[in-house]
């Protein structure tokens, strides 16, 4: 598994900014909604600065009107009736007063004329139009004009208050009405107006800043939870996935946990925006519940993000560990307890299941407990034939038939699994004697291989010893005689050599210690004393490879990587040739040795590492082998952990790789 680089500060740095982009969303949005919701401002107001050309202009406008309407339906004989009628007469007097207004108006009613301007009193005649291009001097200006059926005004928007079917907005349907405002757009007056547009350029800046800061925490806050989802469970420089305490606790409880506390949270910060707060007051309120939930938000999400990684989730969940628990404690009682509980769980059901069908004369509940009855009874019969099944194949393997297998496809539980132990025990048993039967075999083939190979070199030095004690041989000839009786010395001593080695390995009594060798130099120290064998079959020896180092007995090395080196010069052609390679590879060390001789024919390769195996007995003693090189190269291998292959064609060649284990602690080579 490949390792990930997610460092402990990168991490803390991730929640921290994670936490920081919520809190700034959260403060972005409940800004432009407090400035919305408020009133303060409208969200076609991003575009424009100009207080006059904004919607909350608009807002203010429409408000005006509402008022203006009030106040003249008030100014009707006998509207005042109550009190509270009589404040806000007083009330709508005192804001339209013409000194303390930017908002002029004139209203025709019944043919009089109403208006708050100081130099005309009301019900005095005057002309409609003469009175619009007063009210178009002063700035702004609306004409709603029903004798005439003429609508005009210069304050966009402001149609949709007299023409809409919203409500009660249908403003004085009378036919003969006739309302002229006008508003002084430099608002020399102190009213509601100016400072409505005081407001509006102190907040309007706000928006674009809570719009950009929405949109830029947005982004760093999907960022942020990308990298931590990467990292969780990661841990800089180890494999695999780490779990903390927290995800110890079961995944049901873990959710309902953030599913209460998360809503808790919720209400609150909804609380808190239904206040009546002061805008840095409520900026305060909302940035602190949302690090509250965004940090219990990190805790629940990164804690399910690291179960599935590690494939946690449902084996740490409550309803596992529970089904698990009653999984255990079933299998663990005796077949006799399991009988009992399964009756009892009868009896219960029936009980109920007949209480419904007699007492309450409930059909259906006579049904299902024949049902339950015969499903039972099937439950009971298969556990039955299944015991039988693997009752009959126990006798069978103890009547001596190792190769009996009991049928699993119609088993299930732990009958199945019962009937498959039973299975491996049978072909273990079977391995086991099919082992033993080759070992016997392969000690008888030993005892013989031995005492032929020993009493061949022993009879021939006997044999010349006796001729020349008893001086049938000439002078001249003693040389020659003396010759051969120290070449089957020789090839009796090596046999005795290799013998002793096999049994040292077999017995694992190798008291060397391993250290790290250089192969490619061994095998070049083997190359240059096996050149005499060489240059007597003008066999040419090329080496290649690359320095490698292998954690290892050198001497036994040296002796595996010899007898495979010589192999392939002794059962090599004249003339022909040796390529050995001496390098690493992906999956550790690696040496290969091929040769152009006479190869080794297919039925005898699965054998020619055994000992005293030899695939031509004929020439055996001409080629001087013992029989036992390649029984040395496979115990040192398999003392070395390594793996030996062979691929070979008669009359082509052979080659032979030993490839050793890679490790960790191994030296890295340097090119010489």
């Amino acid at each position: 598994m490949e390792k990930r680089s997610y460092s402990y500060g990168m991490k803390i740095t991730g929640v921290l900014l994670h936490s920081f982009f919520t809190i700034v969303l959260t403060v972005s949005v409940f800004l432009l909604a407090s400035l919305v919701s408020k009133n303060i401002l409208e969200l076609t107001d991003i575009g424009t600065d100009d207080f006059l050309s904004s919607g909350y202009y608009l807002k203010c406008m429409e408000q005006k009107c509402n008022d203006l309407n009030d106040y003249l339906l008030l100014t009707q004989k006998g509207a005042l009736r109550t009190a509270e009628d009589e404040k806000r007469y007083l009330q709508y007097t005192n804001e339209f007063k013409q000194e303390s207004t930017n908002f002029c108006y004139w209203y025709k009613i019944n043919g009089v004329w109403y208006t708050n301007q100081p130099d005309t009193r009301e019900g005095q005649q005057f002309d409609t139009q003469t009175v619009l291009m007063e009210a178009k001097t002063m700035g702004d200006y609306l004409l709603y004009d029903m004798e005439d059926k003429e609508f005009g005004t210069d304050i966009r928007g402001l149609e949709n208050y007299f023409f809409s079917n919203n409500g009660n907005q249908i403003y004085w349907p009378l036919e003969d009405v006739v309302l002229v405002i006008g508003v002084d757009t430099q608002l020399s007056a102190g009213d509601d107006l100016r400072d409505a547009k005081i407001e509006y350029e102190r907040l309007h800046p706000w928006i674009k800043v809570s719009i950009a800061g929405a949109i830029i925490s947005l982004l760093g806050w999907i960022l942020t939870l990308v990298y931590l989802t990467l990292a969780a469970g990661h841990k800089e420089g180890e494999e695999g996935i780490a779990l903390s305490s927290i995800d110890r606790i079961k995944t049901e409880l873990m959710i309902a946990g953030f599913v209460f506390l998360s809503a808790e949270l919720v209400i609150l910060l909804a609380r808190a925006s239904s206040r009546e707060w002061e805008v840095a007051g409520l900026l305060v309120a909302s940035g602190t519940i949302s690090f509250l939930i965004d940090t219990l938000f990190l805790i629940f999400y990164l804690s399910m993000v690291r179960r599935l990684k590690a494939e946690v989730m449902w084996e740490n969940s409550l309803v596992c560990w529970l089904g698990r628990g009653i999984e255990k404690t079933f299998r663990e009682r005796s077949v006799t307890v399991k009988i009992l509980m399964i009756f009892a769980i009868h009896m219960i059901v029936c009980f109920f299941l007949a209480a419904g069908a007699f007492y309450y004369r409930n059909v259906p509940a006579l049904i299902a407990l024949l049902l339950f009855s015969a499903m039972e009874a099937y439950i009971l019969l298969r556990k039955a034939v299944e015991h039988y099944q693997i009752l009959q194949g126990v006798e069978e393997i103890a009547d001596g038939d190792l190769s009996a297998k009991i049928d699993v496809e119609e088993l299930h539980g732990e009958d199945r699994k019962l009937a498959e132990t039973i299975n491996n025990i049978g072909a273990g048993l079977l391995h086991a004697v099919d082992d033993s039967t080759k070992n016997e075999r392969m000690k008888a083939d030993l005892i013989t291989n031995v005492s032929h190979d020993i009493k061949t070199p022993l009879t021939s030095i006997s044999g010349y010893a006796e001729i020349m004690m008893n001086g049938l041989v000439r002078a001249e000839d003693i040389p020659g005689f003396s010759k051969r009786i120290y070449k089957e010395a020789r090839r009796l001593i090596t046999l005795v050599e290799d013998i002793i080695k096999l049994s040292k390995l077999d017995e694992e009594s190798v008291e060397l210690e391993k250290e790290d060798v250089e192969l490619y130099e061994l095998t070049r120290e083997i190359v240059s004393r096996l050149s005499p064998q060489c240059s007597e079959k003008k066999i040419s020896v090329a080496l290649s490879g690359e320095p490698v180092f292998c954690h290892g007995i050198r001497q036994i090395l040296d002796e595996m990587i010899y007898n495979i080196t010589e192999n392939a010069i002794k059962y090599n052609r004249d003339g022909g040739s040796v390529s050995v390679w001496v390098g690493n590879t992906l999956d550790g060390p690696k040496i290969s040795v091929s040769d152009t001789g006479i190869g080794i024919p297919e039925e005898h390769q699965e054998r020619i590492f055994e000992r005293f195996y030899r695939v031509d007995k004929s020439h055996s003693k001409e080629r001087g082998g013992t029989g036992l090189g390649l029984s040395i190269v496979k115990h040192g291998a398999i003392l070395h952990g390594a793996k030996v292959t062979v691929n070979s064609e008669p009359g082509k060649g052979t080659k032979i790789e030993i490839r050793f284990p890679k490790e960790e602690k191994m030296k890295k080579a340097e090119v010489l």
